[in-house]
């Protein structure tokens, strides 16, 4: 079960399929509800088959029922990200430098993931995908990019720290190869400048 949605393994059509169905939220408005969930299954949808487009491999979408919040997916039956690290450390970092080409190939064309975290990664034979789009947004400002991957590296030493060192530069050594070292240390001089603000923000 997800934040927002309620996500199932399921049989569509004798396809073993993933259902994801946005929930009604209670304290909106029964027809701001339903404008909501509209929206936002239609652009879940539409971002993860755009993606497709710059070489990010996501799940095949079946039906979506945007009336319902309702996405019918491709179940890629893989192996998480963050578990793959306690099963082959090796092919889990050359995962992440793909995960790094990926989040740049999305940047370039301004395509934001809103939440990429190894939970949001599948390997599954030798591929990576990028699965939860529910957050995406378009945006041409370095901010939000830099955002998508501070987001990765906070997730990074929280839950991975043993191996965050080397992780981390596997994901930036990835982004870069894509985005090219000028604009690759512009995202690294706004991540720094994130983090000062994180760390001196006063408390409430």
């Amino acid at each position: 079960m997800g934040a927002e949605a309620n996500i199932y393994l399921d049989y569509w059509n004798d396809i073993e399929v993933i259902r994801k169905i946005r929930r009604p939220k209670p304290y909106w408005r029964g027809e701001l509800d339903k404008k909501i969930r509209k929206s936002r299954t239609i652009k879940e949808a539409e971002y993860m088959s755009i993606v497709k487009r710059y070489g990010v491999l996501t799940p095949i979408i079946y039906y979506v029922d945007p009336f319902n919040g309702e996405i019918i997916m491709e179940y890629v039956n893989g192996t998480r990200m963050k578990d793959l690290f306690e099963i082959d450390l090796r092919k889990a970092l050359l995962m992440l430098n793909e995960a790094g080409r990926n989040l740049a190939r999305m940047h370039a064309h301004n395509i934001i993931h809103g939440d990429p975290t190894t939970s949001n990664f599948i390997v599954r034979d030798g591929k990576l995908y990028f699965i939860d789009f529910g957050l995406a947004f378009r945006s041409t400002r370095l901010e939000d990019k830099s955002v998508d991957v501070h987001l990765l590296k906070q997730v990074m030493k929280s839950a991975h720290s043993d191996i965050f060192d080397k992780g981390f530069s596997e994901i930036i050594e990835g982004y870069g190869s894509v985005c090219g070292n000028i604009q690759l240390e512009k995202t690294l001089d706004n991540i720094r400048e994130i983090e000062k603000r994180g760390r001196y923000a006063a408390p409430d």
